[in-house]
């Protein structure tokens, strides 16, 4: 929120990677636009900016807003409106979420739960895996920007910046199969705190991502996605006999 060091850190940047954080005092369009701001004020030839789509372009005429999607869609109109060139992602749920949001939970020596919020076990939902693809999707773009054929295509649509697409029936029986241990897939709404809890309430009726997923454009520029065994084999299998043992 400090854009004057933001301003004066961009200084000399070919490109910016740009990232808001939700539920704070600062709504995520201010975060954003002070970001935009500052790579108008030093020319910084791309920005990539780490979106969301808005309620009302995945459901017209929706009565509710949630703030985590619209304020970041919010800041896709401001990049339009000043003439910054970027590139726009629309992620879809973190992978490290198992973690960073505690929903893998044991529940006993061997036993295991998912805990997500609301996605019923058979509902597909789109993952980004932000260790493993993030950085080498940015690299790819950066790498291939002052080609005006790409920059086209870069800056056509939004970039759905997913890794692959699973249900939670699917992350669980894969868990169980390379960890050797019980998993279940639980769904926990009545733990979810507000405003987490309309925002899920709401994607599961109304956010699915239509095109392929890893997307197309950024696989024609190099980049190898990950899958969630990848993410087991790396982080989680590791995790839960380190816990189970303890």
């Amino acid at each position: 929120m400090d854009k004057p060091s933001l301003t004066e850190a961009f200084k000399g940047a070919y490109a910016v990677f740009g990232v808001t954080k939700p539920f704070t005092p600062n709504s995520e369009t201010a975060q954003g636009k002070n970001l935009v701001d500052a790579c108008v004020a030093n020319k910084v030839p791309l920005f990539v900016w780490s979106s969301l789509p808005s309620t009302q372009s995945l459901k017209p005429g929706t009565p509710i807003s949630i703030p985590l999607m619209d304020e970041k869609a919010a800041v896709e109109e401001y990049i339009k409106e000043v003439g910054q060139p970027a590139v726009v992602f629309h992620t879809g749920s973190f992978v490290e979420n198992l973690f960073t949001q505690g929903l893998l939970q044991t529940t006993g020596p061997g036993k295991w739960e998912i805990r997500y919020p609301i996605a019923p076990a058979d509902k597909v939902q789109p993952f980004t895996y932000i260790e493993a693809d993030l950085g080498p999707s940015v690299e790819a773009i950066i790498g291939h920007w002052e080609d005006a054929s790409w920059q086209e295509k870069l800056t056509k649509e939004p970039i759905l910046m997913c890794s692959y697409r699973l249900t939670g029936a699917e992350m669980a029986e894969t868990l169980s199969k390379l960890t050797g241990k019980e998993v279940k897939y639980a769904v926990q709404i009545e733990t979810i705190p507000e405003p987490r809890r309309s925002l899920y309430t709401w994607s599961l009726h109304n956010w699915d991502y239509y095109g392929p997923i890893p997307p197309q454009i950024l696989l024609d520029l190099g980049v190898k996605f990950h899958t969630f065994e990848d993410f087991v084999h790396a982080k989680v299998a590791a995790y839960m006999s380190e816990k189970d043992s303890a």
